[in-house]
């Protein structure tokens, strides 16, 4: 196809980026005639012009003209412009929403609390100093083809070096809170962009996967504790339940850029991947609840260990009563029909999350809210709103660019690097990478009896290698345990589990991430059409 005799395949193109709309993305495509050098934009009708020839007669020029000059300075603009360092208006007017809304919202709590908010010494001007520069770290690290997570725990580790953080004081309970409702946010939007057609064709599979390689690498990090550490059985296997948590972090935004491409989706791989990193975060923080009550609880042993089918029966009820109502409430007609799914959600999520941790029942909250995404995800699809074009889901995203610097920037505030001994970050290293072997090997054996070929197992078993959300949320939460004990050895244990899991963040989300990228075109079959897509 030629348009103005220029072959229209010869422009320039954006590259793709995950936007928050199919809008964005048309606009960016139609906007590549912009980028094309010769070309003059007809803004009336998008059509390209000839650029003028020069005539036969015109002689030769030397050194640098006019033409010339434009040219060159039209191909920087261009290769600048694909670059994600200048953004496209779309996005730029995007992010000065963004930052206006976090202006406004520091504002408020400002005028609400007085002097804790305001700079250079309060307490929670300081909290959101660190997210400001942990958004600012993980967007650098973006640059350098590294995971977003990985800046920001470099921004919090540099912000403690430099002693301008420090987590304490009356506020701990909020970042508590805070933690929790990250939890509730990431996996509301990994269980609204499960595709309920391939969770049905891939039921066994994902029952199967759901706890066998995670129970797997539980046992074996427990081991490894035990030996490596002397750690008490009890600690060893509460590490292990957390230490085997695939992130949704890491795979879910790296499956659904795959899956809007079209890798997998046939297969239902995506869908298969973040089916079970969904049960797994479940099933370890219900595992680490369990624990936990059996080595703290005063009450009744009888009850402590109850606990665990107690959690999957009410959190699996709550979660379908949660999700059921979303089908019903509010009309899919109703012209708000958006937001009050996203508050429904959401504040049902935190009502779980927080009101069973208050029973005692702390694993049926993240079960709960992965049920009661699925379901939702699962109606929302059957009115209308196809897998990848859930309006519900990706505002969820929007929410999760807020809550990810606060959680990882807290994380790296944690960790102060001159007091780490070598010897148990080296131990601890060996803690992360044994079961992860183990893990990798377990998993490939499962998926034999699988009718995906031998590059999508492959695929499968290397995306579930990537730790980081489960790790952040429930390391420090150990060091909240014992902060008020004079038990040195407790402390002593608390402190090896935070220092494993951050081991494991450093080690594992930077090279999930970049393995599930960089395999996933390779391995991965990709759909013919956008039928296939969906």
């Amino acid at each position: 196809m030629t348009v103005g005799d220029v072959p229209v395949n010869n422009r320039p193109s954006l590259p793709r980026v995950l936007s928050f709309s199919r809008r964005e993305n048309d606009f960016q495509l139609k906007s590549a005639a912009y980028l094309n050098e010769g070309f003059e934009a007809d803004e009336t009708n998008l059509h390209a012009k000839t650029p003028n020839n020069k005539s036969e007669n015109s002689q030769p020029s030397f050194g640098p003209n006019g033409n010339s000059i434009k040219i060159c300075a039209t191909n920087v603009w261009t290769k600048l412009r694909q670059s994600s360092f200048i953004p496209t208006r779309l996005r730029a007017t995007r992010l000065t929403a963004l930052w206006l809304l976090g202006f406004a919202s520091w504002g408020t709590v400002l005028l609400l609390v007085g002097a804790d908010a305001a700079p250079p010494n309060g307490k929670l001007w300081l909290l959101i100093l660190l997210s400001v520069v942990a958004k600012a770290g993980g967007w650098l690290a973006v640059q350098l083809r590294l995971p977003g997570l990985l800046g920001m725990l470099l921004a919090g580790m540099a912000l403690q070096a430099a002693g301008v953080v420090s987590i304490e004081g009356p506020y701990l309970g909020l970042i508590r809170v805070i933690r929790k409702a990250s939890l509730v946010i990431i996996m509301m939007r990994a269980g609204l962009d499960l595709d309920p057609n391939s969770v049905k064709k891939l039921k066994f599979t994902i029952l199967r996967l759901g706890w066998m390689p995670w129970a797997v690498e539980m046992c074996c990090v427990a081991g490894m504790a035990k030996w490596l550490f002397d750690m008490t059985w009890s600690w060893a296997f509460m590490l292990g339940a957390v230490e085997a948590a695939v992130s949704p972090a890491v795979v879910v935004p790296n499956l659904i850029l795959l899956r809007e491409k079209g890798f997998g989706v046939v297969q239902g791989v995506p869908t298969l991947v973040l089916a079970v990193t969904g049960i797994e975060d479940a099933i370890s923080i219900a595992t680490y609840g369990v624990i936990t009550s059996i080595m703290f609880s005063t009450g009744s042993l009888v009850f402590s260990i109850l606990q665990g089918p107690l959690s999957v029966f009410a959190g699996i009820l709550t979660g379908v009563l949660i999700g059921f109502l979303s089908k019903f409430v509010p009309d899919k007609n109703d012209p708000y029909v958006i937001s009050i799914r996203v508050f429904l959600l959401l504040l049902g999520g935190l009502v779980a999350v927080l009101g069973f941790d208050r029973l005692s029942l702390s694993g049926a909250g993240p079960l709960a809210v992965i049920v009661a995404a699925f379901g939702a995800g699962t109606a929302f699809a059957y009115q209308g709103w196809p897998v990848g074009q859930n309006q519900v889901a990706l505002t969820f995203g929007v929410l999760w660019q807020f809550f990810e610097p606060v959680v990882f920037g807290l994380v790296g505030a944690q960790i102060n690097v001159v007091e780490l001994p070598a010897n148990t970050v080296g131990l601890a290293a060996a803690c992360v990478f044994g079961p992860a072997l183990v893990r990798f090997i377990v998993t490939l054996v499962l998926l034999s009896g699988s009718s995906l070929n031998l590059k999508e197992k492959f695929f499968v078993a290397l995306a579930w290698m990537a730790k980081a959300t489960v790790q952040a949320v429930l390391g420090p939460a150990a060091l909240d345990l014992v902060r008020n004990t004079e038990d040195k050895q407790l402390a002593e244990f608390a402190n090896i589990m935070f220092i494993v899991c951050v081991i494991s963040i450093l080690l594992t989300a930077p090279v999930g991430a970049i393995l599930i990228a960089t395999t996933g075109p390779r391995l991965l079959r990709k759909a013919t059409n956008s039928d296939d897509r969906r």
